[in-house]
């Protein structure tokens, strides 16, 4: 209480002076003034503790201001871990991210304070089942899954605060991938080759029939509904499999590399242009997160006869770096462009698989970046065959779809691709899924992975569409 702790302050204050001249002027007169001070403060301090406390202000706040758990069961220290919200306005109490799947302790010890810590005076504790209510004294452990509600009252004891406490546990393993096939024969036929993007919001499927360039365009997020658009100024020999979208200042551009190693972009995704550029493209990598200034795509150019990295923002202009590797892919590869964003420096393209300038099988896995004005990289052989794989970004992490005997299997890695770990049974690809090569892999801003048709091991076209997403984040 404010009053008693001012009275302790001013009463040792003056202790301290009459210490003070008990030490520099012992004499009688000072002696005399010294006690009568002291036995004037006692019978002051003496009368104040027995007054009325009708002047002490109590709180008049119930509100909960700090929670948390633990419980000795809990051996891996989830609940300690674990953050609660506190809804001072609708009265809840509640963990945003969910516990983890078969999640059970049968007590928790609660850790609950009012505003700046300190205690509150009177908590009831509501149990589920039978209703029952009672006053807790701080101490004793409390029933996790029966917990229903917290009554909190102030110091006045008038004011109570009621909490209702729910406990957010996943009631679904949250690792698995739940998958469902969206739509089939969404172009029209005969289909030769094909590749999807998400262009400005929406899907557009490009694929080669006979002599022209056609494409299908999505009218909705949920991919259902299609229909056929025109495609104007694109050749019949670009290469279907290097077209991408990507945002370029404040919009989105998509590019094509023809068979001339010439450039092509537009605006729509429909109308197209031909860039005029410095140098023969080579080869399109994709955007270079690590890359400094406006020059971010990263491509591989023939300057003079010789193959070098360069770096552009229009396909107009480049800014030539160092040679290739002569081991280093050029074409059939996979690739990905990652941004960690909890690591600074974790800004990369990773290719997997494809072939060199002599034609060679690339089974390394390369991370690249700039680094200090240079392009540097990294490779490690890989024990996983990464010929006719995939590479996409889901779930923080890098996901490869491998083609083994006729089926495709779905790694990921957790150190940008140095080392896999098999999705296994819970992120195995559905039995009537046709296993295929070549299919346009892309996760949205839904947690959704959709693959867009592909083609088969015997080399026919699949269309379709199949979108798959975990279970821990389908909320």
């Amino acid at each position: 209480m404010l009053w008693f702790k001012r009275k302790i302050f001013l009463l040792l204050q003056n202790l301290y002076v009459l210490y003070n001249i008990f030490l520099k002027q012992m004499t009688l007169k000072y002696l005399y003034q010294a006690v009568s001070i002291l036995l004037l403060w006692v019978l002051i301090f003496s009368s104040c503790l027995n007054s009325s406390q009708s002047d002490i202000e109590l709180s008049h706040d119930p509100q909960i201001y700090s929670f948390s758990m633990t419980s000795t069961k809990d051996q891996n220290r989830v609940l300690s871990g674990t953050k609660f919200t506190i809804d001072q306005i609708n009265n809840k109490i509640f963990n945003q991210d969910s516990l983890p799947y078969l999640f059970h302790v049968d007590s928790i010890k609660l850790n609950i304070a009012g505003k700046s810590g300190y205690a509150i005076p009177k908590i009831v504790i509501n149990l589920q089942d039978n209703d029952s209510a009672y006053i807790w004294n701080g101490k004793d452990s409390v029933a996790f899954k029966r917990l229903k509600a917290i009554e909190t009252t102030a110091e006045d004891g008038k004011k109570v605060k009621l909490y209702e406490f729910k406990a957010n546990i996943h009631q679904q393993d949250p690792y698995i991938l739940n998958w469902s096939l969206i739509s089939q024969n969404h172009l029209t036929t005969p289909v030769e080759k094909q590749k999807t993007v998400l262009h400005a919001g929406k899907f557009v499927t490009y694929y080669k029939s006979g002599a022209m360039i056609k494409a299908s365009t999505s009218l909705s997020s949920d991919g259902k509904n299609w229909v056929p658009v025109t495609v104007s100024g694109l050749p019949a020999t670009v290469k279907i499999n290097t077209i991408f979208s990507v945002i370029n200042g404040s919009a989105s551009i998509v590019y094509a590399q023809d068979a001339d190693n010439s450039i092509y972009k537009s605006a729509d995704g429909l109308v197209w242009s031909k860039i005029t550029s410095d140098y023969p493209v080579s080869t399109i990598y994709g955007k270079l997160p690590s890359a400094s200034g406006e020059f971010a795509i990263l491509t591989a150019v023939n300057d003079a006869g010789t193959l070098k990295f360069a770096l552009t923002k229009d396909f107009a202009t480049f800014t030539l770096k160092c040679i290739l590797p002569n081991e280093f892919p050029i074409t059939d590869f996979s690739a990905v462009s990652l941004e960690n964003p909890t690591v600074f420096s974790a800004k990369y393209i990773i290719l997997s698989g494809g072939k060199d300038k002599s034609n060679i099988v690339n089974n390394k896995l390369w991370i690249v970046q700039e680094k200090e004005d240079e392009i540097t990289h990294l490779y490690k052989d890989s024990s996983i065959a990464l010929q006719l794989s995939q590479l996409f970004l889901y779930d923080n992490k890098v996901y490869l779809m491998t083609y083994e005997t006729g089926k495709n299997i779905l790694y990921y890695s957790e150190n940008y691709g140095l080392d896999w770990i098999s999705g296994g049974t819970n992120q195995t690809l559905p039995d009537n899924f046709t296993g295929r090569i070549h299919a346009s892999i892309i996760t949205d801003s839904n947690n959704f992975i959709w693959i867009f048709g592909g083609e088969s091991g015997i080399q026919v076209q699949i269309v379709d569409i199949w979108r798959g997403r975990l279970n821990k984040l389908a909320n």
